[in-house]
């Protein structure tokens, strides 16, 4: 095994010695053997070291490259469900933050930069869906302006 990982680390230095497509290809060909979170240091060397226009090509190659082995399919499906549920979380967390920021500019009389700033480091979604509610049912700037004081002053003490 010794061997076979140090030839796997000299395929890593030769992409990064020579930072060309197919030199890059073969090595992220061969780490693919490795055990996943020495594949991904590995892979992150790789990529890192690389042209930025080569980087992109070795991507967009490896976007769709049918994976071969079970771990290898079973890294990239959990990579993809991390990121469709990250991208969920932030784009509902984006969405709120956004719907807040409208709503105040549309109940206060002003909206202050801090507001803004205020606002923007909101990152907790029941804060966020309690703001809109909460600006959403006000009558007045004060009451707005009450409630947006309120959930900020929570968010901060939490």
């Amino acid at each position: 095994m010794i061997f076979l990982t140090a030839g796997l680390e000299l395929a890593v230095l030769s992409a990064m010695a020579h930072p060309v497509l197919e030199v890059a290809a073969t090595a992220v060909e061969a780490i693919s053997v490795l055990p996943e979170d020495q594949n991904r240091l590995y892979l992150d060397v790789i990529l890192a070291t690389l042209p930025d226009v080569i980087r992109q090509v070795l991507e967009a190659r490896m976007q769709g490259y049918k994976y071969q082995s079970e771990f290898a399919r079973r890294y990239y499906n959990q990579g993809r469900t991390e990121g469709r549920t990250e991208g969920r979380t932030k784009g509902r967390e984006e969405g709120l933050r956004s719907a807040v920021l409208e709503l105040a500019r549309t109940k206060l009389e002003t909206v202050t930069a801090d507001d803004e700033a205020a606002i923007k480091a909101l990152h907790d979604r029941r804060a966020l869906t309690e703001l809109v509610g909460a600006l959403g049912q006000a009558r007045s700037a004060a009451k707005a302006r009450a409630a947006l004081a309120l959930v900020i002053a929570r968010s901060r003490s939490k």
